[in-house]
């Protein structure tokens, strides 16, 4: 109880940065998980929670990609081990969110940004296009079509993380800007971070990490996404007219 109370104590000196939030996810999760895992999920809460939805997590960001590209390197059997443990400490971050009180800050949303694997889609790099954000809102299910994805940018109500965009003082915590309304001539490409993602926003708080790669890698893991199948199609047929 003196421990608690001490927590509470510096808790109470600036609330913003969650102490007490941090200690009991790491408690929690080193209980039901062990000391190793408690020290990741530590970090993660803590980059998660810390900054609200005005700022995105570039370590976040960074250890999530790096997690799914050892999965595909890990044989099948490991892979499903680490995929029901990596549920149950998501289905834990969930409950906690779900009741935990976050920051409000003016003009963004109350719920904290998820950065896991359970909202990274992948996405072909000839997606990536010269006028494209529409078409890539839609890819990525943050809009059901090319035109609602243009509306969309209109009222800005979509934004994207821009790269190196951290303060001094945050190096890795980037900023959200809406995507320009210049649509036509608006890069997705100079947008991507680490030269393979794409992080996407739709109204205040449905984010998307799009993970990037080459044609060929997408098509060899019989990947898909909407409009991808109908782009196809549009590209064959302007081959053979040429």
């Amino acid at each position: 109880m003196d421990h608690i109370e001490t927590v509470m104590v510096h808790h109470a000196q600036n609330e913003s940065k969650r102490i007490a939030q941090h200690l009991l996810a790491k408690e929690v999760v080193s209980l039901a998980h062990g000391a190793a895992d408690a020290s990741k999920a530590e970090v993660a809460h803590k980059e998660a929670f810390s900054d609200g939805t005005s700022i995105f997590s570039l370590g976040a960001l960074r250890r999530t990609l790096a997690d799914i590209s050892s999965k595909e390197a890990r044989p099948d059997d490991v892979v499903v081990q680490r995929n029901e443990r990596e549920q149950q400490l998501f289905k834990y971050k969930q409950a906690y969110a779900a009741s935990s009180t976050a920051q409000s800050i003016p003009g963004t949303s109350t719920e904290p940004v998820k950065t896991d694997a359970s909202n990274v889609v992948t996405l072909p790099l000839t997606l990536l296009q010269a006028g494209s954000f529409p078409r890539i809102l839609h890819a990525a299910g943050l809009s059901s079509s090319r035109s609602e994805g243009r509306r969309l940018i209109m009222k800005k109500g979509a934004y994207v993380v821009l790269p190196n965009s951290g303060s001094v003082e945050n190096p890795h915590g980037l900023k959200w800007e809406p995507i320009p309304e210049s649509i036509n001539t608006a890069d997705p490409n100079h947008y991507l971070i680490d030269w393979e993602a794409l992080v996407l926003r739709s109204g205040k708080s449905k984010i998307q990490i799009c993970r990037v790669v080459t044609e060929e890698q997408f098509e060899a893991d019989g990947l898909t996404c909407p409009g991808w199948e109908e782009l196809k199609a549009h590209r064959a047929e302007a081959t053979q007219q040429e």
